[in-house]
């Protein structure tokens, strides 16, 4: 999939941003809150661990797209899976901050999870591509 770095990486950095705001949202509405707030505060717990798994994996495909060209696949997959987990448990950590809101070991094993699951579906659409391209040699 061809795209330039600075498409690839603002995919991720937004993606990112995205989640944080997700992740960020007190878990509580209050009279005044936005819409988005509200929206949050009422997502089913199901909903919300399926979002967990689906966001964690859409962030370590894109880390693992926009890192592509950069390093080997060992590297880039093992660097991805490391900053979604990362991510995934310093804003679980964060959450015990925010009113309302709980970070869970759980949440950040599910983070984990759709994370490798990112990169599952990275090995399977980037790999074919990445061996007919690859400059490094083995």
């Amino acid at each position: 999939m061809k795209a330039p770095i600075a498409v690839r990486a603002s995919a991720t950095i937004a993606t990112l941003l995205l989640i944080v705001a997700l992740s960020v949202v007190p878990g509580q509405a209050r009279s005044g809150d936005s819409a988005f707030v509200w929206l949050v505060s009422v997502t089913p717990e199901q909903l919300q661990n399926v979002a967990h798994v689906f966001a964690y994996a859409l962030l370590a495909w894109l880390m693992v797209w926009t890192l592509e060209n950069l390093y080997p696949p060992r590297h880039r997959n093992a660097l991805a899976f490391a900053l979604a987990v990362i991510a995934g448990a310093g804003l679980e950590w964060y959450q015990t901050l925010v009113p309302g809101r709980f970070g869970t070991f759980t949440d950040a094993l599910l983070n984990a999870g759709g994370a490798l699951f990112g990169l599952l579906i990275a090995a399977t659409i980037l790999k074919p591509r990445a061996r007919s391209s690859s400059k490094i040699s083995h």
